[in-house]
């Protein structure tokens, strides 16, 4: 039996064409990745167990150790169990027809029963309120989904649907919430949590919990009138009925082409794979008969930041050469640089071209430039938003700062790795140790300070507000100081102060889409584009980084002296993200590791990391290990802004 389950039927309401791909070995899925990582990345696993805590003695309804997954002994056990007049079941399982559901957590009392869907997300009433959007979409239809098949089960029951949420106007009662959830392996060597049971005794619920539960019926009732939909054509239950027999029968549904939602489809193959196949590809055959060859043409889909998805979709054009320049949208005039329109255009003109040189607004850009101050400094930070706060007083998912380097750029050319600050150690909040280390960095000079888009400037703002509300004895100064760098945040809660920062960061990122645009990039900002496209086509960067940091006056923390940024394999630059250290390529295979995470080389891998060394209990050599990944990766981060800096001032001539 091929069963729809909630996470199908929600990949069939983002499209009901990936139903035929899902779960099938010759096609790609791009999100297929490692769901314990995911979970662990979003404190999805602590969220979890802490809502069990609302409803203590339940009953788990475990999955069977093995390859096979027995969907009938699970649905058989949630059976003898709710044969109690009143019960907890963790994890029950319902089967109709070919629908089969885990709800997190089933309360039962007599013929009602509460449904409660647990999510590792926050709401906040009045400004962050649980209402159906694009945001709340996909999990209230997920809930609706789940309360109709307990309702066809089991005609009986009354069911009442619920979600159990982080309330982000709920503070920790206590300190180190977020450390009494840890992560261990059993006699099986499966993944398991386990909780400080003697800590968490010490908790009331649900007074002294941060999660609060939230009643959707009204929002529900409205899904299964059909007042509210995703599949704009069907009412709830056709889009079960319609979905379930196409899953059942692995029929191709062939629903109409979205260009916006394909644009993010995650079954496609990456450049130069041949050992899997393409369900994107496969529907554009299907529907608008394309061959091999139009693929390879250029399309909107490689544009920066386009928005008329729905004016290709109705017109039926894709390709760059099919769109004529108006239809990109109207070009508003704009003072400075590059409008979103101009950069659009350029790109568009290039790639049909297929030149590869940069387009610069010079004039611009060097005007820009005039108005930065030496020596220039380049930081980044690395942060994880935790489910479960740190400390008593503090909100959920409140940013925690493990993390910053900093390079300066001397007026002489010398590239010095000046700073950097990492605290992985478990149930250690790092936020005002960071900021102070921050401080004591930037005040070395008065220079201009650079960021590569607004994250550092929000991150800081959030730092501001923590230390508002401690009683920390130099927080007027660290607030003075983050005042100096940062704009107020925009938020629309925000009621606090308004300020002027008389050393206010750059954002090279806006830089960048203001008066630069590299071919080699495809339409990306991103650094980590950025970069590899700059090695290709700039001599000075190329003939520089080529040599030993030692020969060209670059210093650093964590690199030996001899180190190349500039590689070539095959003939090509290699992308020097990609070829960071490996922490365990060494690692002895007879000691076991307590983190699954081989490579650090993107800020979602930083994120697990960081999370690996908070919530296993590893040793110090493995978690040594990830710190000095980390320190790597993020001395990268900063080490590449200052390139795209020498480029910048190289193009201009400054």
């Amino acid at each position: 039996m091929r069963y729809l389950t909630k996470s199908r039927f929600k990949l069939g309401l983002e499209c009901p064409n990936k139903l035929f791909y899902t779960k099938k070995d010759e096609y790609a899925n791009q999100k297929d990745e490692n769901p314990f990582l995911n979970a662990l990345a979003s404190g999805g696993f602590q969220v979890e167990e802490l809502a069990r805590l609302h409803y203590p003695n339940g009953h788990l309804v475990e999955d069977a150790q093995g390859d096979k997954y027995d969907y009938e002994l699970k649905v058989e056990e949630t059976i003898q169990l709710l044969q109690n007049e009143n019960v907890v079941i963790y994890e029950a399982a319902f089967k109709y027809e070919n629908l089969f559901i885990r709800v997190d957590i089933l309360e039962k009392r007599g013929h009602q029963i509460n449904l409660i869907e647990v999510k590792a997300k926050s709401f906040k009433e009045g400004y962050k309120e649980v209402k159906y959007n694009s945001e709340w979409k996909f999990y209230l239809f997920d809930v609706a989904f789940q309360k109709y098949v307990i309702e066809k089960a089991h005609p009986h029951f009354r069911v009442n649907p619920y979600l159990m949420l982080a309330d982000q106007r709920k503070t920790a009662s206590i300190d180190g919430l977020n450390q009494m959830f840890r992560i261990k392996k059993n006699s099986g060597n499966r993944t398991g949590i386990e909780k400080k049971e003697d800590q968490l005794a010490q908790l009331k619920f649900p007074e002294d919990s941060v999660l609060s539960l939230k009643d959707v019926t009204d929002i529900i009732t409205k899904i299964e009138a059909g007042e509210h939909r995703i599949l704009e054509d069907y009412e709830f239950e056709d889009a079960i009925t319609v979905l379930s027999q196409a899953y059942l029968n692995d029929r191709y549904f062939g629903f109409p082409l979205d260009f916006a939602k394909c644009k993010h489809c995650e079954f496609k193959i990456d450049a130069g794979s041949n050992d899997k196949k393409s369900g994107f590809e496969a529907c554009f055959k299907k529907q608008l008969g394309w061959k091999e060859d139009d693929f390879k043409a250029p399309n909107a889909f490689e544009i920066w930041d386009f928005r008329r998805w729905k004016y290709l979709t109705d017109k039926g054009k894709l390709k760059l050469n099919e769109i004529e320049d108006e239809e990109f949208g109207e070009n508003k005039f704009k003072m400075v640089g590059f409008s979103r329109i101009d950069r659009q255009l350029i790109q568009k003109h290039k790639t049909l071209k297929k030149e590869n040189t940069t387009h610069i607004d010079v004039t611009g850009l060097r005007d820009e430039i005039a108005k930065w101050t030496p020596p220039y400094n380049f930081i980044d930070f690395e942060a994880s938003t935790v489910a479960l706060p740190f400390y008593r007083g503090q909100h959920p998912y409140e940013k925690v700062v493990f993390q910053f380097s900093h390079h300066i750029y001397h007026e002489d050319g010398r590239v010095e790795h000046a700073n950097e600050f990492i605290n992985v150690n478990p149930g250690e909040f790092p936020n005002f140790e960071f900021i102070r280390a921050l401080k004591v960095a930037l005040e070395e000079n008065t220079g201009s300070v650079f960021q590569y888009s607004p994250y550092e400037n929000s991150t800081l703002n959030q730092v501001k507000a923590q230390l508002e509300a401690s009683v920390e004895d130099d927080k007027e100064s660290l607030i003075d100081f983050i005042k100096s760098l940062t704009k107020p945040p925009k938020s629309n809660d925000y009621q606090g102060e308004t300020w002027n920062a008389e050393r206010e960061m750059i954002d090279l990122c806006e830089v960048i889409k203001a008066f630069y645009y590299n071919p080699y990039t495809k339409g990306s900002n991103s650094i980590k584009a950025l970069l590899p496209a700059i090695f290709k086509n700039s001599d000075l960067i190329k003939e520089k980084y080529s040599q030993p940091l030692a020969a060209i006056n670059v210093t650093s923390k964590n690199f030996p002296n001899h180190y190349r940024w500039l590689r070539m394999i095959n003939g090509e630059i290699e992308d020097p993200y990609k070829y960071l250290d490996k922490p365990f390529s060494d690692w002895n295979p007879d000691f076991e590791r307590k983190s699954d995470i081989e490579e650090i080389n993107n800020g979602g891998a930083a994120l697990t990391a960081y999370g690996l060394t908070q919530y296993s209990d590893m040793t110090t050599v493995e978690r040594d290990r990830l710190r000095k990944a980390l320190q790597k990766y993020c001395e990268l981060d900063t080490l590449a802004m200052v390139m795209i800096f020498e480029h910048l001032k190289d193009v201009a001539s400054y």
